[in-house]
């Protein structure tokens, strides 16, 4: 039985001009006409095969012949081969390593290697280094600039900056994705948010009585905390991916970050002298009016 493009399930069915680009051929036309084939399409279908596997979510995890679960794909940079060679070339006072022999006799896997390194570079111990003087610095803006809505859309601008220019993001993305492969990840990724967080919390709390405010009712400072990590690092994911959204701005009052941080101050604040405020909920329930059907 001969098949064509129509018999394809969606999207492969679809018209892919002006998608596909990169196909050769000599003549436009045949270039054209490559770009809808049943080809290209399996193609397209076996890397998404492959997408899938790699980066979904298996109810079940197969297990490699030796045993082991498999390891993302993400990963792959992290091989044994290119370990030793950087071994190899490291500069005292670190020991350099030739071969691959020093290394599995340290380790029985290159999974339990990887699972040491994760849990390493994850820990508090690497994230302070790397955020502390900055946090510090963005800390004092928050509590002490003239403008409070200033050193937001100053403080949001350079945090998303500071996450971009991570290696360590970066690396979390991709560990976040595939978490569900190895159950070692997620002790170590809660292990990374409790290092972020914990100095943030500090500071906004800092904040807070600084600025007169205290928290609304039904908010604590640890999921306000959260919140706000939430909002950097995903906008922090877009700007990675978008660099030219101009969403983190260019002036005072057009940092759609800052906007949505300040969103939630306003929601979650309240003037420390100011008696016991309904939650945001209840308050928003009641400004909510009733729709047609509910009348």
């Amino acid at each position: 039985m001969t098949y064509g493009k129509k018999d394809l399930p969606y999207p492969y069915s679809q018209d892919f001009s002006g998608i596909v680009t990169r196909v050769k051929g000599v003549r436009e036309s045949t270039r054209a006409a490559l770009v809808n084939s049943l080809k290209v399409a399996s193609y397209l279908k076996a890397g998404a095969n492959l997408v899938e596997r790699n980066l979904g979510a298996p109810a079940v995890v197969p297990a490699r012949a030796d045993g082991c679960k498999e390891y993302w794909s993400g990963l792959s940079f992290l091989s044994e081969r290119a370990l030793s060679r950087e071994v190899a070339s490291l500069e005292p006072p670190f020991l350099r390593q030739r071969g691959t022999g020093p290394y599995r006799s340290t380790w029985a896997s290159h999974d339990d290697y990887l699972n040491d390194l994760l849990a390493f570079l994850f820990h508090a111990m690497n994230y302070d280094p790397q955020y502390g003087a900055e946090l510090e610095t963005r800390g004092d803006w928050l509590a002490s600039d003239e403008s409070f809505v200033d050193a937001v859309d100053r403080s949001i601008l350079h945090e998303v900056m500071a996450i971009c220019r991570m290696p360590l993001f970066r690396l979390q993305l991709i560990v976040c994705a595939t978490a569900d492969r190895n159950d070692r990840i997620h002790d170590t990724i809660a292990s990374n948010y409790a290092g972020a967080l914990e100095p943030w919390s500090k500071v906004y709390e800092q904040t807070i009585a600084a600025r007169g405010y205290r928290l609304r009712e039904g908010i604590t400072l640890e999921q306000f905390t959260n919140i706000l990590a939430a909002i950097v690092e995903g906008f922090a994911v877009r700007q990675l991916g978008d660099p030219g959204s101009d969403l983190l701005g260019e002036g005072s009052g057009d940092n759609v970050a800052g906007m949505a941080i300040l969103g939630i101050m306003n929601s979650y604040l309240v003037p420390a002298g100011e008696p016991k405020s309904p939650t945001l909920r209840e308050q928003f329930e009641s400004l909510v009016q009733p729709s047609e059907h509910g009348e």
